[in-house]
Order: structure tokens, then sequence, then C-alpha cells
């Protein structure tokens, strides 16, 4: 085994793990789904390769909220796309990844939850 194959192995296994304690995009994707079109949720957007682990997802969270719908279509957008990690490389994104909430370039907390009324829970611990 290259040194290369191992060193992703060991990434795809840490990021299982990652996704066990957070919200993933499938799940998020989910939660989405079960609700009304028009529900306002947080106001997540600008998708993003995670800057602590490239290979996860992050999106920004701006002020006030947004419908469901518009959030719901940006994380199917992200689904299967390969986004530019902050020092290159390119990171495709599935319903395993785990989700951050983030601005580009910086670390953030995880995305643990988003609840029925639109709030999210998030983990400042990591």
């Amino acid at each position: 085994m290259s040194i290369q194959a191992f060193i992703e192995g060991l990434n795809a296994q840490w990021q299982r793990e990652r996704a066990k304690t957070q919200m993933t995009l499938g799940r998020l994707i989910d939660a989405l789904e079960k609700m009304p079109g028009d529900a306002e949720v947080a106001n997540l957007s600008h998708a993003h390769s995670y800057r602590g682990y490239y290979d996860d997802l992050a999106f920004e969270q701006e002020q006030g909220t947004r419908p469901a719908a518009d959030l719901l279509a940006d994380c199917k957008v992200a689904m299967g796309k390969a986004f530019e990690g902050y020092k290159g490389g390119r990171y495709v994104m599935g319903e395993l990844t785990p989700v951050w909430i983030s601005d580009y370039g910086c670390c953030g907390v995880k995305l643990i939850a988003l609840r029925a009324g639109g709030d999210i829970d998030v983990d400042y611990d990591d």
C-alpha cells in the first residue's frame, strides 16, 4: 500500500468518525425536505470546503433567516460537487460529509442539528 493510499484511508476513517457526532449533508437535506418550503430557517449560505478538514463542507451563517427551500436547493447543488480546498485540492461532498458553520478560510463550529422551527444547534467544543 502506498503512503498516499494509507493517508487517504485514514482521512476517510476520521471523516466517518466526525459524521457520527454532527450533521451531515445527507441528514441536512433530509431535515430540510421534511419542512415546508416557505418555512424560515437559519440563514446558511456560501457553501465551501471547510478550512479545518477540506473534505468536509461548511456554510457561512448570515444574519436573519431564509426559506427552507432555498437552503435545500443550495445543499442539493453541493451534493456530489467538488470544492476547492483552502490550500488546494478538490474535494467531493456527499451524503456522509460532515457540515460546519464557518466563514471561508476560518475554522468554525460543528452543525449538530436543524430544529423543526428552523434554528440550528452547534457544538463549540471542537
